[in-house]
């Protein structure tokens, strides 16, 4: 499996595209074959309550953080 189809690069994919500005389906155009976790991840994304959408930013955005974070004391 390459790095790109793994759950955790789809979701990282997600919350910065996300961020970029792209919204509902937009988010898992570039994936060939989202995972589950990946979807799931995009409807909690749409949740109509803002704050609740800020919360799920902000944890899958500290994932990717810590990832960065320990690959850079590699």
């Amino acid at each position: 499996m390459s790095s790109q189809a793994t759950p955790s690069f789809q979701r990282a994919f997600v919350a910065l595209s996300y961020v970029a500005g792209r919204r509902a389906g937009e988010l898992l155009e570039a994936l060939a074959a989202p995972h589950d976790e990946a979807r799931l991840l995009v409807k909690h994304l749409a949740h109509p309550e803002r704050e609740r959408r800020a919360e799920v930013l902000a944890r899958e955005l500290s994932r990717v953080a810590l990832a960065l974070a320990a690959r850079s004391h590699q």
